[in-house]
């Protein structure tokens, strides 16, 4: 298992403007320049982003279609702690409605790019190994149900590592936290494309798309 905490703090000020503006009247152009300048240390010092991989031999009893064809599994946790949801928490609980608003938008550009920094580490590895990657798989997008959110935080110990847990909804714990997988094979390319954006359901409604 690899425990990857060493993460360049990024952020893609046009995507989080371009999110916040989809709110319609909510908040205005201007408004979202102030709040995000005034925000950024607050996310800088809330962020404490974690993850963890581990590349394993694909379990006989492993029955989901979309990994048939894989020998291994690529089982990932990122997350950026508990300190952001308690903040964004207390500006809602405070009514300061817009600053949560935008805090979380922020928090959750630095999630996409902290994944893909992980992301990063995960190519190295396979390529030591001569594994080929899939694109990423993430429960509840269609190909693995919501539930295996579960099983990726077990395999990875994630509540002692991470303190990150799943509620009964099979929601993780901890909102700017993602778990999903890859499919892993020495008869795969091995290529840099992380996401495919174009198989997920939910495309139409993610801020963070790139089609």
């Amino acid at each position: 298992m690899e425990v990857i905490l060493d993460f360049d703090f990024k952020l893609n000020k046009a995507q989080i403007f371009q999110t916040l503006k989809s709110y319609g009247e909510i908040l205005g152009e201007e408004e979202i320049k102030s709040l995000y300048s005034l925000l950024l240390p607050t996310v800088y010092e809330a962020a404490e982003p974690s993850g963890v991989f581990s590349i394993e031999k694909k379990d006989n009893n492993f029955h989901y279609e979309i990994m048939k064809n894989y020998s291994h599994i690529v089982y990932c946790i990122i997350t950026l702690g508990d300190d952001c949801n308690k903040k964004i928490n207390e500006f809602f609980s405070y009514g300061d409605m817009k600053k949560g608003m935008v805090m979380d938008a922020m928090l959750t550009s630095y999630l996409f790019e902290a994944s893909s920094q992980l992301f990063n580490h995960i190519y190295n590895k396979s390529k030591e190994l001569n594994l080929g990657l899939s694109c990423r798989i993430s429960p509840g997008d269609g190909e693995l149900p919501l539930e295996y959110q579960k099983n990726i935080l077990e395999k990875l110990d994630a509540e002692n590592f991470l303190n990150l847990t799943v509620t009964e909804g099979f929601m993780l714990s901890s909102n700017h936290s993602m778990a999903y997988v890859y499919g892993a094979d020495k008869n795969l390319p091995l290529s840099k494309k992380d996401h495919d954006c174009s198989r997920c359901p939910n495309r139409e409604l993610c801020a963070m798309k790139n089609l």
